[in-house]
């Protein structure tokens, strides 16, 4: 794989934003009481799941994604067998940090083992649920929150309780947002490939406007909770995804885009 290849999908499969989960793990540990350094291994499960998921998601192609990312599209069916590898990858090593988690540490109990499938359960009918404007937004709304509440409690002696189910209501209100903030991005290729969001049906003006709503709220549900340092550290959390974000709109449209934008400014 080239470089410049390399480069590309790491940004656009979103494959920063799985090795950030692992902060959105880390806060959510703070916002329980509980020391991230105490999580452990249980730090490794979101980013892995959530590698699985987007190489998995992308690796399928929909007729808007032929539309909105052309060149992703091209570049992961020239890599399809490298990415279906390391996707494999991906998922063993999940699976093997949840067994160890319930066998080695006892950390997790046997019925972790069937909590950790639900988010591939999510994955099996996304393309189900993608159909629908609201229930794509919950779908991975729901999937985020819950494998940040999942990883402190499997990897921890932490009990589900109100504070984690409140912690997972503050990440699933931040996730549906970024969602939303997303399809903002897609809704002419959207409407082209005739499918209806969300954004599309709002518009991109009040779309954005229930975005920024979403994640004020989730916000303000981790400063109730855990205090003003935890809602800090979120804040900087969505700091970093909207600068990742940026950097993922520059690669947009690939090598050849950006060479020929560079020779119209220079």
């Amino acid at each position: 794989m080239r470089v410049t290849d390399a480069r590309f999908l790491f940004f656009q499969l979103n494959i920063w934003l799985c090795l950030l989960s692992a902060a959105m793990v880390a806060v959510s540990g703070l916002a329980m009481g509980v020391d991230p350094r105490s999580i452990g291994s249980g730090l490794l499960l979101a980013p892995l799941l959530f590698y699985f998921i987007y190489v998995e998601d992308r690796r399928g192609g929909t007729a808007e994604d032929e539309i909105n990312q052309p060149h992703r599209t091209k570049l992961v069916r020239r890599y399809q067998r490298g990415l279906f590898a390391t996707e494999l990858l991906a998922l063993v090593g999940y699976e093997l940090v949840v067994c160890l988690l319930v066998f080695q540490t006892r950390t997790a109990s046997v019925s972790d083992l069937l909590f950790a499938q639900i988010p591939l359960i999510v994955l099996g009918s996304y393309g189900w649920l993608k159909r629908y404007p609201t229930l794509d937004s919950i779908g991975v709304g729901f999937t985020w929150a819950f494998v940040a509440v999942f990883s402190v409690v499997a990897a921890t002696h932490q009990q589900y309780s109100l504070d984690a189910a409140t912690v997972f209501f503050g990440w699933f209100l931040i996730t549906a947002a970024g969602v939303e903030s997303r399809n903002i991005q897609d809704i002419s290729g959207d409407t082209h490939a005739n499918k209806t969001t969300l954004a599309a049906y709002l518009g991109p003006r009040t779309a954005s406007g229930f975005v920024r709503l979403l994640k004020a709220g989730g916000v303000a549900v981790f400063w109730a909770v855990s205090g003003p340092l935890v809602a800090g550290l979120v804040v900087c959390y969505l700091l970093a995804l909207s600068v990742f974000r940026h950097l993922t709109r520059r690669h947009r449209r690939g090598p050849s885009s950006e060479t020929s934008q560079n020779s119209a400014h220079g």
